[in-house]
């Protein structure tokens, strides 16, 4: 696939997802089958594309989801669990937790303690 086709792929499998989430649930085997279907798909899109250019989609929207995460964090008064950050991602159009993983190379707990020191340093 070309770069526009896997972005393309990229969305019509998300739109599957979504779809899939509110039909069978977020843990159904189908939803776990296409969640893993659209994480191949962007490891193929990143293997394509130089993975931090400034202003690309993926970044834009990890970007924009870790400032969702951390304003949800301020508000919880904690790090939320990866089922609730999906769910409120999944309604605030942000990425999952498994995209956020990858994009970032941290694992969840990884990226909690990132962010706890980048709010740390603000204040």
């Amino acid at each position: 696939m070309i770069y526009l086709d896997v972005e393309k792929e990229i969305e019509r499998k998300r739109r599957r997802l979504h779809e899939s989430i509110e039909k069978n649930g977020i843990n159904s085997k189908e939803t776990r089958k296409i969640s893993i279907e659209v994480d191949n798909l962007l490891n193929e899109y990143y293997n394509k594309v130089k993975q931090y250019n400034e202003g690309n989609t993926m970044i834009v929207f990890y970007e924009k989801s870790l400032k969702e995460l951390k304003d949800l964090m301020l508000d919880l008064g904690g790090f939320p669990n990866i089922k609730l950050w999906n769910e409120y991602a999944l309604k605030n159009n942000c990425l999952n937790s498994a995209s956020l993983e990858y994009i970032s190379g941290l694992n969840w707990h990884k990226l909690e303690k990132k962010i706890r020191l980048e709010l740390i340093k603000k204040s």
